[in-house]
């Protein structure tokens, strides 16, 4: 028989709670500071109807794969509370220990080591496995990039060769949402993941409506900041996004996250034209300061780099090219939102490459 299961909530945590509770039949209970308190355990205690039950806390989403949640303790392990594998997200009370001395078994308590506990080293949930989204449209090494990401990461998706940045994005947005991912990542056809980098990133409920983003390394430039980085979306605020289509990684949400973990190497550097494009757009936003979240120091020096430094690298000579006409290219429409969205025209680029 499944032991009652409650979800501890408060306002910033419901929707992970109410999505927990949907899945394991279980019973929601708010807290205001998010502190399992005795009047909560005394609830909880009250109404499970039976001597054990289970108390699930929201701080972060996780999923319960084939698991009943009808673990009875033993006898002689009635006054421990029960955790698995040492961690506070899930545990087992007994309701008459609760009920005679609530205050034992408080969160307080536990921080306070003050509580028996008996660790179970069976592996009740897991985190979510967010969707991985290769973006490729005509980059010399998008299959070697794909096929090394999915040797490591089999659930990697990739699509190619929708036209425009924005709408590419969009339609990835579109797979997660299908795929009832609620965030996915992203990682552009240049971008060679390094061996360190795992895709584990699990954000805490304040963070889950934030763009995250890595950093990269410009192989041409050393500089090591966000541009070819893979990101993380939350996938309904890129779909529902109206906004600006330019440099829309900063703007789909209130909330921008750099964690300044080098993900990748961005090969952007593979033959003169993707040399030049890449170096043209990056520099156009730099430039005209479509970026927002950056302080005012940032964007100049590393226009400084993009424009000077990497001759001596393979296609250095036509980055630095792009760079300088892409610097241009920025302060001269800077306040011209319908001119900057040309960086994103990938025909319009090639013209200016050409030319």
């Amino acid at each position: 028989m499944r032991q009652k299961i409650y979800i501890l909530y408060n306002d910033i945590t419901k929707y992970i709670a109410e999505r927990i509770a949907s899945s394991v039949s279980g019973k929601l209970v708010y807290s205001e500071d998010f502190l399992l308190s005795e009047n909560n355990l005394i609830e909880m205690a009250k109404d499970c109807g039976s001597r054990y039950f289970y108390m699930i806390k929201t701080d972060t989403e996780i999923t319960f794969p084939n698991f009943d949640f009808s673990f009875k303790p033993d006898p002689w392990d009635r006054d421990y509370v029960h955790l698995w594998n040492n961690d506070s997200r899930v545990r087992i009370y007994n309701a008459d220990n609760v009920l005679s001395n609530p205050s034992n078994y408080t969160d307080t308590a536990l921080e306070k080591g003050e509580v028996n506990i008996k660790n179970i080293p069976e592996r009740l949930y897991s985190f979510p496995v967010f969707d991985i989204i290769f973006l490729s449209y005509d980059e010399p090494e998008a299959e070697e990039h794909f096929s090394q990401l999915k040797k490591r990461f089999s659930h990697a998706k990739r699509l190619h060769n929708i036209k425009g940045i924005f709408e590419a994005h969009k339609a990835a947005a579109e797979w997660a949402a299908y795929d009832k991912s609620d965030m996915f990542y992203v990682v552009d056809a240049d971008a060679e993941i390094l061996p360190t980098f795992n895709f584990d990133y699990q954000p805490n409920a304040y963070d889950r409506q934030s763009v995250h983003v890595w950093h990269s390394h410009n192989p041409v430039n050393d500089l090591e900041y966000g541009y070819g980085g893979v990101k993380l979306f939350p996938t309904q605020l890129l779909i529902e996004y109206t906004g600006s289509p330019v440099d829309f990684t900063t703007t789909v949400s209130k909330s921008f996250k750099v964690i300044p973990e080098v993900s990748n190497i961005t090969r952007f550097n593979t033959d003169p034209f993707s040399a030049w494009r890449s170096a043209f757009r990056e520099c156009a936003k730099l430039a005209s300061r479509v970026i927002s979240n950056q302080e005012d120091t940032e964007p100049t020096k590393r226009l400084v780099d993009w424009c000077n430094k990497g001759v001596d690298r393979e296609f250095g000579d036509f980055a630095i090219m792009g760079a300088i006409a892409g610097r241009e290219f920025g302060y001269l429409h800077k306040d011209q939102p319908d001119m900057l969205r040309l960086i994103n025209d990938f025909d319009w680029l090639e013209k200016q490459f050409n030319s």
